[in-house]
């Protein structure tokens, strides 16, 4: 981890990281705040140096991209939602399966309780 030590000047890489870490950031549904953290860490200044520069400067030259990237997380919500769908369509699936073969198996146990049954009946009838 770089040291926050002031500086005053931002140089065009400077800017790019702090640009390329907020717009990652948002893009995957995460906060300006967060990228600013990140970005202090990557450039060696302070998050409020970061936000700053990024409220003051940067954030007027790359509003279609960040803009752009605000629309993403409503992309992922979408993608979450059909694995949800497909994982609940998987469980419905399984419910059936099981349904069945419990199903199967409580025929099979009533038939075997009457087979019992008359097996006793029949003992019963032998030892009277």
């Amino acid at each position: 981890m770089k040291e926050n030590t002031r500086k005053d000047r931002w140089t065009p890489e400077d800017d790019r990281i702090l640009a390329d870490t907020v717009i990652d950031a948002v893009k995957n549904g995460g906060t300006q705040l967060g990228a600013f953290a990140d970005a202090a860490e990557k450039l060696g200044r302070t998050k409020q140096a970061c936000g700053f520069r990024w409220n003051k400067t940067l954030r007027k030259i790359h509003s279609a991209e960040l803009e752009a990237a605000q629309k993403k997380p409503e992309h992922h919500l979408k993608s979450h939602l059909k694995q949800a769908m497909s994982g609940f369509d998987e469980l419905s699936e399984s419910y059936m399966r099981l349904k069945k073969e419990h199903e199967a198996l409580a025929r099979e146990h009533h038939r075997l309780l009457a087979w019992l049954s008359k097996g006793v009946a029949f003992i019963e009838k032998q030892d009277s």
